[in-house]
């Protein structure tokens, strides 16, 4: 019931945050005219762009920690079998 109540606030909250931010402003692009845009929707487009822009790096991240992982993994398991047939001999 808490967990609703919070969500329920947190709802109302961010709806009155996009009421109040709904005028226009002008935004001016690198070429051409300024454009009219509403200023909550160009808030929540620059938030989307950014969280997006995390997730992306957050992956490439992940992915090159997981392949040098991998090669270091395998380069240690080349270096045990080495020492494994230096000790046989």
């Amino acid at each position: 019931m808490r967990k609703l109540l919070v969500i329920l606030v947190a709802a109302a909250l961010i709806a009155l945050f996009a009421l109040n931010n709904t005028h226009h402003v002008e935004m001016s692009l690198v070429f051409g005219t300024p454009v009219h845009v509403r200023l909550i929707f160009l808030m929540l487009t620059t938030f989307l762009v950014g969280h997006f822009t995390a997730v992306i790096l957050n992956l490439y991240l992940r992915s090159q920690m997981s392949s040098t992982a991998n090669r270091t993994q395998k380069g240690e398991l080349a270096q045990d079998a080495e020492e494994d047939e230096f000790f046989l001999e």
